[in-house]
């Protein structure tokens, strides 16, 4: 009988932890906070090593992990959580420490094969799937993923749009993302406030609708290019925004319908229902 996967997603604000059978449905799961772990420098590999150790079990067959940067052949070149530039084999690593089989993957190429297996599928293909998290990103897939020659598809973090409505250009990662909710609306309004609390004030604050007015069309300019670019059927929006989408979905698919030629037109623009979609993608 085969034994299950423990997964852990690692993201900028948490470390999504699952233990699943091969069908994919789960055994266990937990969340750890990734700020508890020191981030932002290479002694956090060491601190999520150790990490992996408290949850990796005997009836684990295989080791998956996704992390929030460029993947390939299990190699990192570069990590935020990590410091920046860096050369680590986690592959090796994990071998090394556990020896048993593995799987690494960038998160949203993760959520690609998780949505492929078990949430929009095979009958939604070709899809894009686009991370509204922390940070911005996006994979393609038609039957397999696709990776580059370097694990560097899909990367467009730094990319950047001029905001007409800030006056001012801002990377992907600051403008479609959880940073990026709370940016606008402190650059909108002069307040402070958290990605969840501007979600929370929609309707009876200005400023939160502006701000995801905004968010909704400058995710329609994005999804455009990918169209043109990649012509999915499906784009699936996956991340901690894509759960406050009804604040701007129908603002980003009437762009889309409006600004991308007839060839290049999704069926559909879609929110992922799929529980731990990162994780999925590893069993």
């Amino acid at each position: 009988m085969a034994g299950t996967t423990i997964a852990f997603d690692l993201g900028g604000t948490k470390i999504d932890i699952c233990r699943m059978r091969p069908d994919g449905s789960f055994v266990f799961r937990d969340r750890v906070a990734t700020a508890s772990l020191g981030p932002g420098r290479p002694e956090f590999l060491g601190a999520a090593f150790d990490l992996f150790e408290r949850y990796v079990e005997a009836e684990d067959s295989k080791i998956g992990l996704s992390w929030n940067a460029p993947v390939h052949e299990a190699r990192l070149t570069q990590s935020s959580l990590l410091g920046g530039r860096i050369e680590v084999d986690l592959g090796d690593m994990l071998q090394r420490r556990f020896d048993r089989s593995y799987q690494v993957e960038s998160d949203v190429q993760a959520m690609a094969l998780g949505e492929y297996r078990f949430g929009q599928g095979h009958g939604a293909a070709p899809l894009v799937v686009v991370n509204l998290g922390s940070g911005s990103g996006f994979a393609y897939h038609d039957g397999s993923v696709m990776r580059g020659c370097r694990g560097g598809a899909g990367l467009i973090s730094q990319e950047r749009f001029f905001v007409e409505e800030l006056g001012d250009w801002l990377i992907m990662d600051h403008l479609l993302s959880g940073r990026g909710v709370a940016l606008i609306y402190e650059r909108l309004s002069g307040q402070t406030r958290t990605p969840v609390d501007v979600s929370g004030l929609v309707g009876n604050d200005a400023a939160a609708a502006e701000t995801f007015a905004i968010i909704g069309k400058y995710l329609g300019r994005l999804l455009v290019m990918l169209a043109r670019h990649f012509n999915p059927r499906t784009f699936v929006l996956c991340g901690s925004v894509a759960q406050a989408a009804t604040h701007f979905i129908e603002l980003t698919r009437a762009y889309v319908h409006e600004h991308a030629e007839p060839a290049c037109q999704p069926d559909a623009i879609v929110v992922s229902q799929l529980e731990a979609a990162a994780c999925r993608g590893l069993v």
